[in-house]
């Protein structure tokens, strides 16, 4: 019988970023991170350039493209839009990795390789580490997908995306995929 090495959230953080930025640390354990498509990363793009244009109009929070996050003491998640509010945000160190904090809404892209079952995992990492909420962006199949403790709210072409966190944010599930 074979063990893995498992790596603590320390010992990833020491690594150079070259070594890490492939990876997330999930229970221990270095997972590889495929990069998007082109089309993954102008939706990424998109949510974070809507969001950063909120955040300048309303500054209760920022919105930060695939920052590592420590989810627990042996997790480091890396979600295509983190957005960290006011109280988490003042946690952060902008020059330190990885963000010792869940992020309040965590947004991921779903790329065709994903499995559904890592899918549910990631969710599951997120909301156990309390982000209040995870939106999973599903371009294959036209959706997005609101995640919270209390259940999933499925969105389909002219629905609007919102959070009750982001008060005034809105963009149709049409145009996030256009």
């Amino acid at each position: 019988m074979s063990t893995k090495a498992l790596m603590t959230v320390e010992q990833f953080a020491r690594m150079e970023t070259a070594e890490t930025e492939d990876y997330e640390l999930v229970e221990g354990e270095l997972v590889p991170w495929s990069s998007g498509t082109p089309k993954h990363n102008k939706i990424r793009d998109l949510l974070g350039h809507l969001l950063w244009s909120y955040f300048k109009t309303n500054p209760i929070g920022e919105a930060i493209a695939k920052v590592d996050c420590q989810l627990s003491s042996e997790t480091v998640r890396r979600p295509d839009v983190a957005v960290f509010l006011s109280e988490r945000l003042r946690q952060i160190d902008l020059d330190r990795i990885p963000a010792p904090v869940a992020p309040d809404i965590a947004i991921e892209v779903l790329s065709p390789s994903e499995r559904a079952m890592d899918v549910r995992r990631k969710v599951r990492d997120y909301l156990g580490a309390g982000t209040h909420e995870v939106w999973l962006v599903d371009p294959a199949n036209g959706e997005v997908l609101l995640h919270t403790n209390t259940g999933i709210q499925v969105l389909q072409t002219a629905d609007p995306v919102f959070s009750p966190r982001l008060p005034g944010f809105a963009v149709t599930v049409a145009d996030l995929l256009a």
